[in-house]
């Protein structure tokens, strides 16, 4: 029976012995002790990369650690692959050196575990860089087998819901969290250089707001009340604007109890930023000019690729209203239509609203959307769908709202603040009203934030605010079409039966101590 065709457990077992054998020979594979690394992978790459055939970098000691990832043995040679955090490194094993150790790494190492190895620099007879291993620690024993022949989308659930196997095995997905972290380290960077003061919100809120989104609840036994995690951090950082601090954002850890698909999951962070004495225009150059920058510090160009096709996303990015894009695209002329026949319209499209501006939208989405590949800005939005933001002095049925989309997907939301407390009470008291004629389930609502509203009261200048769905920005930037991909763990079911290795290990083992 080969390791493949045997059963997890029986695998499992076999390892679990290993490790008692490691003990019976004095080593701890699970030591409080540290290992002191002199190299990663990358910088014994860059150091001795001059090295030529055969050749050794005489005198010269090196410790390296990481996973063990492939392993071949040769009568009294053996080969191994070491993975950490940079990259591969050939590790090279000679029993007439190594003596009893070498058997200890062929009989007792397995696929999986953390070495702590410390060797000569080596170039092989067929030129690979390696480490030629003089002394080896096991830090760490897997008693888990590593899939064989496992790859990405054979097995998507498992690796979403075994993010830490995903990334042992697959580069793709190493690689697009590291592209991930460096461009939320380049939009902080952006935001910082522009002179916005980066602040922290709460996460638990007595009321929700700033978003239409179903909220989770909890409750907070000292203060006897019930909790929302937040679904956007919207109406704390617009009393800091109040406050005076002009120019304010956050990375936002927000949650929405919705559903989960290629685009949305319930936790996720977006960054919202608020300027003082701007409008939404302004917000429309600062995001495109946040887009280009990061995209020049990740790949040193404008011009990105997205599922087969070229983006650039060079500023200044093309504006059209959202009437404009619905009848560019095939859909009708909604200005032109009344509300009667406009609900109509959207029953002959099986769109089930009861906002007019819900019923826009949703033709949007569907004739406009899918085509909006090159950065484009989307105007005007329907007042109705937006009662935080500015009504349009050219159309009170719109507010001065935009989006901003990149290969079809949004990317952003922004608009110009309402400032005005007697109309921002006004609409609150709207959406209660709306909330009340339907049944609970069929609305998603804003509530009556009085305190925002008090907030207004002592005075807000006019501001310009913007989100920005980082996960969706990150799959544009990291070419993947859902964004499952580069979240490190995304929403799953909790349904799933694991078995552990003390749930099986025979009682004959149970009694060392491990």
């Amino acid at each position: 029976m080969t390791e493949q065709s045997k059963p997890i457990t029986s695998l499992m077992k076999e390892r679990y012995e290993k490790l008692l054998k490691l003990k019976k020979l004095g080593m701890n594979p699970y030591s409080y002790k540290k290992f002191e690394r002199t190299h990663t992978t990358s910088k014994f790459v860059d150091e001795f990369k001059h090295l030529k055939p055969e050749q050794q970098a005489e005198g010269i000691n090196v410790k390296i650690a990481g996973r063990i990832v492939a392993k071949r043995v040769h009568g009294k040679v053996a080969f191994s692959d070491l993975l950490d955090m940079e990259g591969k490194l050939q590790l090279f094993f000679r029993k007439n050196e190594l003596g009893n150790s070498y058997d200890l790494f062929v009989d007792l190492v397995d696929v999986g575990d953390i070495l702590g190895v410390e060797g000569t620099p080596y170039r092989t007879k067929k030129g690979e860089l390696s480490l030629w291993v003089k002394k080896f620690v096991v830090l760490s024993k897997s008693l888990r087998p590593i899939p064989h022949g496992w790859f990405g989308v054979k097995d998507v659930e498992t690796r979403y819901r075994q993010r830490y196997l995903d990334l042992i095995i697959n580069e793709e997905s190493r690689k697009t969290a590291l592209t991930v972290s460096k461009m939320i380290n380049a939009l902080r960077s952006f935001f910082l250089q522009k002179g916005f003061l980066e602040v922290e919100t709460p996460v638990l809120q007595p009321i929700y707001g700033g978003a239409f989104a179903r909220p989770f609840e909890t409750y907070h036994h000292f203060l006897d009340q019930k909790m929302y995690l937040r679904i956007a951090p919207e109406l704390y950082l617009k009393r800091l604007i109040v406050g005076g601090l002009e120019k304010v954002f956050e990375f936002a850890k927000c949650f929405r109890n919705e559903s989960v698909d290629s685009t949305h999951n319930p936790e996720f962070v977006q960054i919202e930023a608020y300027w003082a004495y701007a409008n939404y225009e302004d917000m429309m150059k600062l995001f495109e000019e946040a887009v280009a920058y990061t995209a020049k510090q990740l790949f040193g160009t404008t011009k990105i690729t997205f599922q087969g096709k070229e983006i650039d996303v060079k500023p200044p990015w093309p504006r059209m209203t959202m009437a404009e894009a619905i009848k560019k695209y095939g859909g009708p002329d909604v200005l032109s239509l009344s509300e009667k026949e406009l609900k109509e319209l959207a029953r002959q499209h099986g769109i089930e609203k009861v906002r007019w501006g819900e019923i826009i939208e949703e033709l949007f989405e569907k004739y406009a959307q899918p085509n909006l590949i090159q950065p484009t800005f989307i105007t005007m939005f329907p007042a109705d769908i937006t009662p935080l933001a500015k009504r349009s002095e050219k159309d009170e049925r719109f507010a001065e709202r935009f989006e901003g989309y990149i290969g079809g997907l949004e990317v952003c939301n922004g608009y110009s603040e309402l400032n005005n407390p007697i109309e921002q009470y006004k609409r609150f008291k709207e959406e209660e009203e709306l909330r009340k004629a339907v049944k609970k389930e069929e609305l998603e609502f804003m509530p009556m934030d009085k305190d925002f509203v008090r907030a207004l009261e002592y005075g807000m200048p006019p501001t310009g605010g913007i989100g920005i769905g980082i996960a969706r920005l990150a799959s544009i930037f990291t070419d993947k079409l859902s964004i499952k991909e580069v979240l490190l763990f995304p929403a799953v079911s909790s349904r799933e039966e694991i078995v552990n290795l003390p749930d099986f290990i025979p009682e004959s083992l149970k009694e060392f101590d491990c």
